[in-house]
């Protein structure tokens, strides 16, 4: 065994572990709903949820949980059956997404504000029986369940779950925003599923954690339609005690964890709703992120946890409602789903005294791989391997591990890598590698570590754009603009901006015969109605063709040098 091999099976890394980090945890046996029902028993008067002024205990959570169960399984919904939620953040997302994990079923997440065309592949792909969602999204949800297994589409006002006064004055006052919904056979109203019986406690599903999915969550290189990754119970409960492991030096068992990122992303999934239900702790929900309002509740209900993305710590210290006394109660700011610039990391520190702990991780990985320790955080670093998990860098396109300081391809090994892509064999035999008797998860990114065991991202997927911590893939853009009638070929590259992550840029070369006729506004205006609006782009920039390989490959390089160029004239 060489040097380097012994470095990994040893986890060097784990010298770097402060003393109250155990470097193996024991993962309980459990499913994730199980957490949650735990969590409701021991504390069923806790708030649980603060949402639009309103509090939520955990047994009322948990009462709304058991009646959508009861209601998926009056419909016929059972182990092995998919329920998607397209819904933002809200008390409908938390009582959906366990509810659905108590019949057996597995819950596919998906970004509510993706347009009918992107919602039906998700659909059709996981084989979804039924579907939640608002009514601001049903009528691009009814569309997209067309030809697919949905029979049943859930539609839910966003006041649903708060008191029947603030219901009907906020919807007088027009601050509920709603949309009329037609019932019918296939349509019902959720208030329908929170007068059905709850699913009696003994008829819980309990299935084998190991093999058993609980949630079906899309992600994608930059090739292709979106893939999606099989996350098992067991995968989505090993993450949270795995994170939980690093980051319970900084927490207690009261705290007040702001829940802004989006719970359909796996990062809100698992470090914020999954945590935070776990060991009892109360989120302030935010379906739709607005920076002042953001800041207004950080110190309005005395936020102790943040976790966000480089965009958000960005925009907040940027407010003109910005003071440092908002911060006062935060203990944890913790950063992940794009890279964190280190000239961001040094102004929120300067103007909080709060030091952001980076992270890393993907949907693949449940998603958090790496975290730096609160007490000791390298700035630039994502930090040190979770708790049960080897990382390592290898040399590209092989499984040869590479020395301390090189840099590689980062892979994974541990109990959060997902189960595989949802029938993709190609896609698994590639992400997919066996080491020292271990499955290892190709991240696709760059990285290399230092002496000490820290991990530093060089380069993530050379083509996937971060923008304000949204994955945008630029295949399924180009997919979407190409049904233009005036475009023959398009290709999307992000330009990094040190305030949003990457602008998304656009070049197309347009059909003769629309040459000249169509311009920059009117294509804009096409993408406006037809992408979600974190896919609009900055700018588009016509061509008479894009630059190819030999292969016929478009070279992304070659366009984002150009765009770049173009930004700066």
């Amino acid at each position: 065994m060489s040097t380097v091999d012994e470095l990994i099976i040893n986890r060097f890394w784990v010298k770097s572990y402060p003393p109250d980090i155990r470097p193996d945890i024991e993962i309980p046996a459990k499913t994730y709903h199980e957490l949650f029902l735990e969590s409701a028993e021991r504390g069923s008067n806790k708030v649980a949820v603060i949402f639009a002024g309103s509090e939520f205990t955990y047994g009322q959570v948990l009462d709304a949980a058991l009646r959508v169960a009861g209601y998926l399984r009056s419909i016929g919904v059972k182990m092995g059956d998919r329920v998607s939620l397209v819904l933002p953040n809200s008390p409908q997302f938390i009582a959906s997404y366990f509810g659905t994990l108590m019949t057996g079923a597995a819950v596919v997440p998906i970004n509510p504000l993706y347009k009918a065309g992107e919602i039906g592949y998700m659909l059709a792909k996981s084989r979804a029986k039924a579907v939640f969602t608002l009514d601001l999204f049903h009528e691009e949800v009814l569309k997209a369940v067309e030809g697919t297994s949905v029979e049943k589409v859930i539609v839910s006002n966003i006041a649903d779950h708060l008191p029947p006064v603030k219901r009907v004055l906020g919807k007088l006052l027009r601050k509920v925003p709603s949309k009329p919904v037609k019932k019918d056979a296939m349509v019902v109203g959720y208030n329908r599923v929170l007068s059905s019986r709850p699913l009696p406690k003994e008829e819980i599903a309990r299935p084998d954690p190991a093999s058993t999915p609980a949630a079906i969550c899309f992600t994608s290189g930059t090739t292709g339609l979106p893939k999606a990754a099989v996350l098992t119970h067991r995968n989505l409960v090993s993450n949270i005690h795995q994170s939980y492991e690093v980051a319970k030096t900084a927490l207690s068992e009261d705290e007040t964890v702001l829940a802004v990122l989006p719970f359909f992303h796996i990062y809100g999934q698992t470090a914020i709703m999954g945590i935070g239900v776990t060991f009892g702790f109360r989120l302030v929900v935010v379906p739709r992120p607005n920076v002042d309002e953001i800041l207004e509740l950080i110190e309005r209900y005395r936020v102790t946890v943040v976790f966000g993305v480089p965009a958000l710590y960005n925009a907040m210290i940027s407010s003109p409602k910005f003071r440092r006394e908002i911060f006062s109660h935060v203990k944890l700011c913790v950063s992940g789903a794009d890279k964190l610039h280190e000239e961001i990391a040094k102004r929120f520190e300067q103007a909080t005294g709060i030091r952001i702990v980076e992270g890393y991780g993907l949907t693949e990985t449940s998603p958090v791989t790496h975290l730096n320790p609160p007490a000791r955080t390298k700035i630039g670093s994502i930090g040190l391997p979770v708790p049960n998990t080897l990382a390592w860098v290898f040399k590209l396109e092989s499984n040869v591990p590479l020395g301390v300081g090189q840099e590689g391809e980062l892979a994974i090994s541990g109990p959060q890598v997902m189960e595989g892509y949802l029938e993709d064999p190609e896609a698994n035999r590639t992400a997919f590698f066996t080491l020292f008797g271990r499955k290892w998860f190709r991240t696709g990114d760059i990285a290399k570590v230092d002496e000490e065991g820290y991990f530093y991202i060089i380069e993530r997927k050379k083509d996937l754009i971060k923008y304000k911590g949204w994955s945008i893939y630029p295949a399924q853009v180009e997919n979407l603009v190409l049904k233009h009638e005036a475009v023959q070929a398009v290709g999307v590259v992000g330009v990094p901006d040190v305030e949003v992550g990457e602008r998304v840029v656009m070049f197309v070369v347009l059909k003769p015969e629309y040459r000249g006729k169509v311009k920059e506004e009117d294509l804009m205006e096409w993408c406006r109605k037809n992408l979600a609006p974190f896919q609009v782009p900055y700018r588009i920039f016509f061509k008479e063709e894009l630059p190819v390989s030999m292969t016929g490959k478009v070279l992304r390089r070659v366009l984002r040098e150009e765009a770049a160029t173009l930004l700066k004239s």
